[in-house]
């Protein structure tokens, strides 16, 4: 009783231990917001546009988790490579709070849009 005990124990910290990845949250408010210009919000509501384009291929993990639950069923080792964090998504969730925060910072200044990146403008920058 005592060995099954255990290795369900043993089993269960390793399962946890291997369910995923940690999100790393970003802060929606940080310092200094308030203080930035209309060029570096806009600047950083672009990287955080390319970071959500990034984590959204990686977030839908839903079809993977269920061919791994089913071979789990036969084999243990499956189960170590399921997702149940979903680190990708609440990352992505953190940052789409963060740009509609400093869309209103935008709003709040009278801050005029950027020009459109065109290849013409990247040619410039490029020089």
């Amino acid at each position: 009783m005592k060995k099954t005990i255990c290795c369900f124990l043993t089993f269960t910290i390793f399962y946890a231990g291997c369910a995923g990845h940690e999100a790393n949250l970003v802060q929606i408010r940080q310092l200094g917001d308030e203080q930035k210009t209309c060029d570096a919000l806009w600047s950083e509501m672009h990287y955080i546009d390319n970071e959500i384009s990034r984590l959204l291929p990686k977030s839908d993990k839903t079809g993977s988790n269920i061919a791994l639950g089913v071979a789990g069923m036969f084999f243990v080792i499956p189960f170590f490579f399921m997702d149940l964090k979903q680190g990708e998504k609440k990352e992505i969730e953190a940052y789409r709070q963060r740009y509609n925060y400093l869309l209103m910072i935008t709003y709040q200044r009278d801050c005029k849009l950027p020009p459109p990146i065109t290849k013409e403008t990247t040619k410039k920058m490029d020089k």
